[in-house]
């Protein structure tokens, strides 16, 4: 069951569009609206690289977004596109 599970997953992931080129070329330029689809484009990446797995006493587990760390990382993504050299 789990291998259908995991052909869904990596199938619905093919299915995402990519940023287009002009949007790139846009938030390297430092539009905002640019950048904004950006960070919505990786939204998901980046809570999930944020996301931090808790146990209670009881050992139950439960997911924690840290958001100090989710803030810090997009800052990281924006400083990386606008240092970013287009030719």
């Amino acid at each position: 069951m789990k291998k259908k599970e995991n052909a869904k997953l990596k199938k619905s992931k093919r299915k995402r569009s990519l940023l287009s080129h002009s949007v790139i070329l846009a938030a390297v330029r430092g539009e905002e609206p640019a950048i904004g689809q950006v960070l919505t484009y990786y939204e998901g990446y980046i809570t999930r690289l944020a996301s931090k797995e808790l146990y209670d006493r009881h050992g139950i587990l439960y997911l924690y977004v840290d958001y100090e760390l989710k803030t810090e990382l997009q800052n990281k993504l924006i400083a990386g596109i606008l240092k970013f050299r287009a030719v």
